[in-house]
């Protein structure tokens, strides 16, 4: 059985291609797509956007590449929870499973449990809630562990 891994999003960690929370040094093209790497702050990816995932609970920025170059990730929903004061991280948590499995297939074409894929997300930490009012769910596709993906996972 397939499992969620889900990351909390903005503190003081490295900050990958001199990128903070909101910064975007990828290069696009005029589709939006990134074609130049990048650091790509956590509230500057798009949907569609590769990165490498940091080995960090707490995730400020990423390495961004493009969808054709191996990575880690890419991202495919994002939205602003339905959370109230005060925080609670297993509640975080619990919304943003939900949201990240039910938006799978839509993205991808085809059902999480037949997919041999996974998905992770980025939720808020309790200072981004409390001091930023940090709502959102960001989700992303991942291969299993220890493995790349090298292509764009849409439909």
């Amino acid at each position: 059985m397939k499992r969620f891994i889900g990351a909390a999003a903005v503190a003081g960690i490295a900050i990958f291609g001199g990128a903070g929370a909101l910064d975007d040094n990828t290069t696009r093209n005029d589709s939006g797509e990134i074609v130049q790497s990048g650091g790509l702050g956590a509230f500057a990816v798009q949907i569609g956007d590769c990165v490498q995932m940091p080995d960090a609970d707490l995730i400020q920025s990423f390495e961004a590449v493009p969808c054709n170059e191996p990575h880690d990730a890419q991202a495919f929903y994002s939205t602003d929870m339905v959370l109230s004061p005060p925080y609670d991280e297993d509640a975080v948590i619990a919304e943003a499973d939900q949201i990240c499995l039910r938006e799978f297939e839509n993205f991808t074409g085809e059902a999480y449990q037949d997919s041999p894929y996974y998905s992770n997300y980025l939720y808020p930490s309790q200072e981004s809630f409390e001091l930023r009012d940090d709502r959102q769910a960001l989700c992303f596709i991942t291969a299993a562990p220890g493995e790349k993906l090298t292509t764009d996972l849409r439909n």
